[in-house]
């Protein structure tokens, strides 16, 4: 009588079971943390932000600032002639005018400086750092700056020059407000960036 040999457990329904060993895992762990190409390919997969995206904010970027550095050289000068000719009994004032209108486009000019870092470091997949506290914090002083300078303006048009028409100084008192109103928004957003960079730190260091 023939006896039925018993079927090894790899051979069972004629499949040979996958074995996967412990070590796999943290071997891969370990050939990603000695390339340090992988590890900024994982990086700039993390970032969530598309290359396009980046691109077409900067080309933003550049045309904005080369339209304000184009209003400092050009287009204000041309202005302030212009106003002094035609209401001589603002012309004292022109020059002042036009020195804190240029200081405060370039403010501007370096928060988007500022921007375009912070674009770049979220291209990279590290927005979440100290590095990028330190840029929010030049932005928050240019914005700082600026506000200061058109809340200046409001109050020496319309108390000091009584500047006619209204529109000017009530002008000068919307951007002040708008840029009170930015900054108050930025320094949240400030807060956040330091909540979320706290708790990546955190996370790093349980990993």
């Amino acid at each position: 009588m023939a006896i039925e040999q018993p079927q090894h457990p790899r051979q069972h329904n004629g499949k040979k079971p996958s074995v996967r060993s412990r070590h796999n895992e943290p071997a891969a762990l370990g050939d990603l943390g000695d390339n340090p190409s992988a590890v900024q390919q994982a990086a700039d997969s993390d970032s969530g932000i598309s290359p396009v995206v980046i691109v077409v904010l900067k080309v933003a970027l550049v045309v904005f600032i080369a339209m304000s550095v184009a209003a400092q050289v050009w287009a204000l000068p041309l202005v302030a002639r212009r106003s002094a000719r035609d209401a001589p009994q603002y012309a004292p004032y022109a020059t002042g005018y036009l020195l804190a209108v240029i200081a405060a486009l370039a403010c501007f000019e370096i928060g988007l400086v500022a921007v375009w870092k912070l674009a770049s470091l979220s291209g990279r997949g590290i927005v979440f750092t100290h590095d990028s506290l330190i840029w929010v914090d030049i932005i928050i002083a240019c914005v700082s700056i600026a506000a200061i300078i058109a809340l200046a303006l409001f109050v020496h048009t319309a108390f000091i020059a009584h500047l006619k028409p209204l529109a000017v100084p009530l002008g000068a008192l919307l951007v002040a407000l708008g840029l009170f109103a930015m900054l108050l928004l930025i320094i949240v957003l400030r807060a956040l960036l330091v909540s979320a960079t706290a708790q990546r730190d955190e996370l790093q260091a349980v990993i």
